[in-house]
């Protein structure tokens, strides 16, 4: 059987990392990117006698010249994981225009920049996934999430906005909205984190999820069905809420 490729941006820690030990594992082939040098060092050593099965790029999502490159150097991957990302809580009463910027450019515009990058190969080729992951901070403004869940909103929009054009190019798109999951981003959480989840297992619920025909999956099952219903309800019964569950001490 032929060797699937998947690219994955975000590679060397948290969601990212777990799922490509996952897809490694299985017998994929994976192309990461993460702009953390010591840290995708780290994550190859711990690949062992795998390291044939993965190829590191230290790269920042921002640099669209760079991702193009890595882009020409490999072959068109059969699963592209759009996955890089921050999260900084932010008290929005405060002034912080750096740090919407950032997310902005990182967790929205970046996806755009690999998006634009690695799609002409896959369209060549006339088949492909595209999986990116967003938040149910997409969903909802939640606490502390001012800078972050626009973002996640944006995604889900340009994911639901570009199939229209994919289909036709044998292009499927997905679009991954999990929880709470246990990674040095959510560790910063001074806050209740209802089905926290941990980061393998999180993995293993998105690589179960990706195959099946279905646009948006989120997990853990019962905090996101509770989210969603969240988000359908009245401002003034979801602003209630919201307060008692995720402000609880």
């Amino acid at each position: 059987m032929k060797t699937k490729t998947a690219l994955i941006t975000g590679v060397s820690d948290g969601i990212g990392a777990a799922f490509a030990r996952l897809l490694i594992d299985k017998g994929w082939y994976v192309i990461g990117i993460s702009r953390n040098k010591e840290k995708l060092n780290i994550f190859q050593k711990k690949l062992n006698t795998k390291i044939n099965m993965f190829i590191g790029y230290q790269c920042d999502v921002q640099d669209l010249d760079k991702l193009k490159l890595i882009a020409k150097e490999n072959n068109s991957p059969s699963l592209l994981f759009l996955n890089a990302g921050i999260y900084k809580p932010i008290d929005s009463s405060n002034e912080n225009i750096d740090v919407y910027r950032e997310h902005l450019n990182i967790n929205f515009l970046g996806v755009i920049n690999c998006y634009e990058s690695f799609l002409p190969k896959m369209m060549l080729n006339g088949n492909g996934k595209i999986l990116i992951m967003s938040s149910i901070a997409g969903w909802i403004g939640l606490p502390k999430s001012a800078a972050y869940g626009p973002t996640k909103a944006a995604l889900r929009s340009f994911a639901q906005s570009i199939r229209y054009d994919l289909f036709s190019k044998g292009i499927s798109v997905q679009i991954c909205s999990p929880g709470f999951v246990d990674t040095s981003a959510t560790s910063i959480n001074d806050f209740y984190m209802p089905g926290l989840l941990k980061v393998d297992d999180a993995a293993k619920l998105i690589y179960k999820n990706m195959n099946k025909n279905k646009f948006e999956f989120s997990f853990p099952f019962i905090f996101s069905s509770f989210m969603k219903i969240l988000s359908l309800l009245p401002d003034k019964i979801s602003l209630l809420l919201i307060k008692k569950i995720l402000l609880k001490n």
